[in-house]
């Protein structure tokens, strides 16, 4: 493929992005599901030679899983779940250190086993943990609230809160209203620990610092938080069931 056609490609793959993006934000879900429909169309038509095929095909993806929150039945539903996890598996037999197909297949399966029950939903959960623990290894921090929530479908409360408190500290938890109405962190919620964190979230950060200017509690426990955040879905939403 020439250049014209990788340039093409890219800005057909924008104006795409962009549409969907608009119409999520507008919160329209016929609007949503007009854009996905046509972006899906363009993700389609850019060739595998195209450099631009492998942000086309994650892309192509997170079409289908914004496609399944808008469907009313769960066997519709399900299924792009299922068609969108394939997409980000192609992506990562492209680059397998691919960070937002990694993470957002764990959210794609998350959403998938909410949706399911007996051994496949079992099958999902731990095809989910596989993928966020890739993403995980990837950059360290990125997947904490999403294991925070498959910890907490669980019953392993413990987890939950330590993944929730990993979470904060490298700032990629969702805002508080997400976190409160998550349906993953309803028994999570109960717990006599989960009010203490959420009021932890915006509390002030008192730190020391030594002589040097340097944090003393960043070189006794050696950590260093990331500060990239990835552009992606990334967070694991309710099921939208409108």
């Amino acid at each position: 493929m020439g250049l014209l056609d990788s340039v093409f490609g890219k800005s057909k793959v924008n104006a795409a992005n962009k549409k969907v993006k608009a119409a999520r934000e507008a919160n329209d879900p016929i609007a949503l599901e007009k854009a996905l429909a046509g972006a899906i169309t363009i993700y389609q038509s850019v060739g595998s030679d195209s450099s631009v095929f492998k942000d086309a095909l994650y892309n192509w993806g997170m079409a289908l899983l914004y496609s399944a929150r808008l469907k009313k039945q769960a066997a519709e539903a399900m299924a792009l779940y299922e068609e969108a996890g394939k997409k980000f598996s192609f992506c990562l037999i492209a680059k397998p250190d691919y960070l937002a197909a990694a993470l957002d297949w764990g959210v794609a399966l998350m959403e998938l086993a909410a949706l399911q029950s007996g051994a496949a939903q079992t099958a999902s959960y731990a095809l989910a943990k596989e993928k966020l623990t890739l993403a995980d290894s990837i950059q360290k921090g990125v997947a904490s609230y999403n294991f925070a929530c498959l910890h907490a479908v669980e019953g392993d409360f413990d987890a939950c809160k330590v993944a929730l408190e990993l979470a904060r500290d490298y700032k990629n938890l969702p805002d508080e209203p997400d976190i409160l109405n998550d349906a993953d962190m309803q028994v999570a919620k109960t717990q006599d620990w989960f009010d203490g964190f959420i009021a932890s979230i915006n509390a002030p950060v008192i730190e020391e610092v030594n002589a040097e200017g340097e944090s003393t509690e960043a070189k006794k426990t050696g950590t260093v938080y990331s500060k990239t955040q990835i552009k992606t879905d990334g967070v694991k939403v309710k099921y939208d069931e409108k």
